[in-house]
């Protein structure tokens, strides 16, 4: 008897080492996919709060705190949307709804971050 293995036992461990291989590549391959869409959303939510930061530090009676839907200049896709709420008598709350959407490239998958901000007329006068 000669010691060894038989071509059947070889296809046997290179199937199941390419199978094992692909599974390992995947799992990279996922990894990569997951952190592209984790820094998407960090960059989305970096350029939704420099222009939250821009819009809270305005004057209260700014236009750009007007009521209704708006467009930032300075970042394509973020819309924001004010809503003045009367808390009691003379103090007025502005209610800052702001919203970044972005297309994750090569995935067509849609996503969106939102941020809520507040304006008061006592502090701001």
């Amino acid at each position: 008897m000669k010691k060894g293995f038989t071509l059947v036992e070889v296809v046997i461990a290179i199937a199941l080492l390419i199978i094992s291989l692909s599974l390992f590549v995947g799992a990279f391959v996922q990894a990569k996919r997951s952190a592209v869409i984790s820094d998407n959303r960090m960059e989305a939510v970096h350029t939704a709060r420099i222009a939250m930061e821009t819009l809270l530090s305005s004057v209260y009676g700014s236009t750009l705190l007007s009521n209704g839907l708006h467009l930032t200049s300075s970042a394509p896709n973020v819309s924001y949307f004010v809503a003045t709420i009367t808390q009691t008598p003379g103090i007025v709350v502005k209610n800052i709804y702001m919203t970044n959407s972005w297309t994750n490239a090569g995935m067509k998958m849609k996503s969106t971050v939102s941020l809520v901000g507040s304006l008061s007329s006592e502090l701001h006068q």
